[in-house]
């Protein structure tokens, strides 16, 4: 049984972007653990170090991910258009969805009646980490970069808006988006440098 998930699973490899979405829809269990489990793999592995530290289950995030994209018969997933890879657009997607659930939950978590002053209780905090964002942005070497991720991220203005205007294919715009987090994310480590 084991030897023939696994060949039903190596099968997938092959698969394009149409069957999988369609295995999705449908419901298929082996294209749902293949998808979320194995090719979103990467995704997942930046989101839980670069949106979250390491300071979350990794399977919490495959779970909130696929309640996310298959809630109210697939909506959002039905917005993919095919002009990227799937892969590319999840990407984008999951990264903006992680980042607007890690916010909700320190703004939650601020004002919790469980926080007090004497346990550093900061009202600017969420000031802070805007300030320490755009610090991080502002140290990156790459313009380019920066500006994607202003205007993506921060404006949440829409991909083909971006891509546009720079003149570029959205492939492209992704690429350097991924591009981009991951040199932040870099700057963002070296942080503590700057405080030295």
């Amino acid at each position: 049984m084991l030897k023939q998930k696994y060949r039903q699973s190596h099968d997938l490899d092959s698969y394009s972007d149409l069957q999988l979405v369609n295995g999705l829809f449908a419901g298929d269990s082996l294209v749902i653990e293949y998808f979320m489990c194995r090719k979103c793999r990467s995704i997942f592995d930046y989101i839980l170090f670069s949106v979250f530290n390491n300071h979350i289950n990794p399977d919490e995030l495959i779970s909130e991910l696929f309640l996310y994209l298959s809630s109210n018969d697939w909506a959002k997933l039905r917005l993919f258009d095919y002009r990227s890879k799937l892969t590319t657009w999840v990407s984008i997607v999951a990264v903006r969805f992680f980042l607007k659930k890690r916010d909700e939950l320190i703004e939650t978590h601020q004002i919790s009646p469980l926080i007090t002053k004497e346990q550093g209780f900061n009202p600017g905090a969420k000031i802070d980490r805007r300030m320490d964002l755009m610090a991080a942005l502002n140290r990156m070497p790459n313009a380019r970069y920066r500006k994607v991720l202003i205007d993506l991220n921060l404006k949440d203005r829409a991909p083909e808006t971006v891509a546009r205007e720079m003149k570029i294919t959205i492939d492209n715009l992704y690429n350097i988006h991924r591009r981009a987090q991951a040199q932040l994310a870099i700057v963002m480590q070296r942080k503590e440098d700057y405080y030295e």
